[in-house]
């Protein structure tokens, strides 16, 4: 009886599954002007009863917003909140069977297909930025299978709804907290030429978190993506969807990276993992209230330096989402 009324009351959270499933309709099923104008009533309704979340993306925008906005930390956590509120209900519709038609705007360069011809598969690293959802699907225009490395939900009610959606979209789920194999499976995949998608901000496991430089202060970032491209020669390339207007997104790609197979030292993996940072630093500080990081990113502790983190020190930087996708999101 317990466990059914905690149930319950998860799927009754503003991010479990009752409200997910009143957003689907809204997003699927309602009117134009619903569509297009309830995303920022809700995402006011989500930032006032979210206090954690809201002082979390405050923090972080305190850091990347440029001056003077900066002084308005919570003003522009209310704009990351309806961003947020955007995006989430456009990848509803986009990964429904009644998609709306979207406007996504390519790179001049296909350095995915440029990097898929080498035959090794490619590792793309992206964070909780803009949409990614609506890349994930776009990607199985390759023909290759695209895997999708994430954490269960931080609300278990959602975790089939999510899932479904995906793999119905041709989009596969690769969960790092569910088994040991976990790791082996994104090998066995790259080795196939697929793609394999990770986030640069989120802690999917404790070891091998590394503080690197990012807007002028150590952060924490998973080494695992990197050494996992060393283990199969895969080139790793950054990628970023923007939201620009209603249905309306870009891809961006920052580049091709590689981590020689030979580079098992720290300093080599720590210099392409800061190589990499710097591309997501520089596509946050064009569109800072897209960065969907709820939760300090930074540590808080004065005087750290780049280098390792502890287990206790990673596990405090795997942050739940506001009412998130795919995330525990």
């Amino acid at each position: 009886m317990d466990r059914v009324v905690s149930t319950l009351l998860q799927a009754l959270r503003y991010n479990g599954l009752f409200w997910r499933r009143f957003a689907y309709l809204g997003s699927v099923y309602g009117p134009e002007w619903w569509k297009r104008y309830s995303p920022p009533g809700i995402a006011l309704v989500i930032f006032l009863i979210a206090g954690e979340n809201r002082r979390g993306a405050a923090a972080n925008l305190s850091r990347v917003l440029p001056e003077p906005y900066r002084r308005h930390p919570y003003r522009a956590a209310l704009r990351m909140f309806a961003e947020f509120a955007h995006c989430f209900s456009e990848a509803l519709e986009y990964y429904s069977p009644r998609p709306q038609p979207l406007r996504l705007d390519l790179p001049q360069r296909d350095l995915l297909a440029q990097a898929l011809d080498e035959g090794r598969g490619v590792v793309i690293v992206t964070g909780h930025f803009g949409n990614w959802d609506i890349a994930a699907k776009t990607l199985r225009a390759y023909g290759r299978p695209v895997n999708i490395v994430t954490a269960h939900d931080v609300n278990a009610t959602t975790h089939e709804d999510v899932r479904a959606a995906r793999e119905r979209a041709g989009v596969r789920m690769i969960y790092s907290d569910s088994s040991v194999f976990s790791s082996l499976n994104m090998i066995r995949a790259l080795r196939q030429n697929e793609i394999v998608a990770i986030q640069l901000d989120r802690m999917l496991g404790a070891g091998g978190a590394r503080l690197v430089p990012f807007f002028g202060a150590p952060a924490p970032f998973p080494s695992g993506p990197f050494v996992l491209a060393r283990l199969a020669g895969a080139p790793i390339i950054p990628a970023f969807v923007p939201r620009l207007g209603m249905r309306h997104y870009a891809i961006r790609l920052g580049g091709i990276f590689r981590v020689p197979r030979e580079a098992r030292d720290p300093a080599s993996l720590d210099r392409v993992i800061t190589e990499v940072a710097a591309v997501f630093e520089e596509i946050i500080r064009e569109f800072p209230t897209q960065w969907f990081q709820f939760r300090p990113f930074w540590p808080a502790e004065a005087g750290a330096t780049p280098g390792a983190l502890s287990e206790r020190e990673a596990a405090r930087f795997d942050p739940p989402e506001a009412g998130s996708t795919d995330r525990r999101s």
